[in-house]
């Protein structure tokens, strides 16, 4: 079972530094993390996968409804007319399809910073269950990645920084955000084959 797993998430870690390839990517590691958690016995591996399925699909929902909604709210105007005074329930329709798109907008994104959380951990988690260095590394450079995002955008709040250099900081993060996922699918191929016969020797207690 391990053969699988680990070669699901280093292929997924690496499509998910591909545009358009990383829905697939993200799919592949979510499926490699619930495996990890069923061989393992790691409660958290488990709800890692699960939290990424669940905001992958948000995330799609809210892409896929943002054309519509946008197209409802435009095709409610009568065609080749900009009336001064809008079509009346237009408004009111407008308000409760944005109030009901930020809803969904606001639980993914506290739920992708929950599943931030957890994937992290449980890269430190598995250094330590599959005795593989990798994944603390891929652990620590997202942390890392989070700091300098911070202190690049708090430069450019509090020194008030031109658009111009506020890009380039940002590339800083990107690069290290990069080869953190990087990091996470070398860690993946690093799983030893034979890390299932020798994990009952020094399995931590299952979470």
């Amino acid at each position: 079972m391990t053969g699988s797993y680990k070669w699901l998430g280093g292929i997924g870690y690496i499509l998910m530094l591909i545009p358009f390839a990383n829905i697939v990517g993200f799919l592949l590691v979510g499926i490699a993390w619930v495996m990890a958690g069923s061989d393992t016995r790691q409660g958290i591996f488990k709800a890692t996968g699960i939290l990424m399925f669940i905001t992958m699909i948000l995330t799609a929902v809210i892409i896929a409804s943002w054309l519509p909604m946008i197209g409802s709210l435009i095709t409610g105007l009568p065609l080749g007319e900009y009336p001064s005074v809008p079509p009346p329930g237009l408004f009111q329709e407008f308000l409760r399809t944005i109030g009901l798109f930020l809803t969904v907008v606001g639980i993914t994104a506290v739920l992708a910073i929950v599943e931030w959380v957890l994937e992290l951990v449980s890269h430190f988690r598995a250094a330590t269950v599959y005795n593989v260095k990798w994944f603390r590394r891929a652990g620590w450079m997202r942390i890392v990645t989070i700091i300098v995002a911070i202190i690049v955008i708090a430069l450019f709040i509090l020194l008030s920084l031109s658009i111009q250099l506020y890009m380039v900081g940002l590339i800083i993060p990107v690069i290290l955000g990069l080869l953190s996922l990087i990091f996470s699918a070398i860690s993946f191929f690093s799983i030893p084959e034979a890390a299932i016969e020798r994990r009952t020797s020094y399995l931590p207690p299952p979470e």
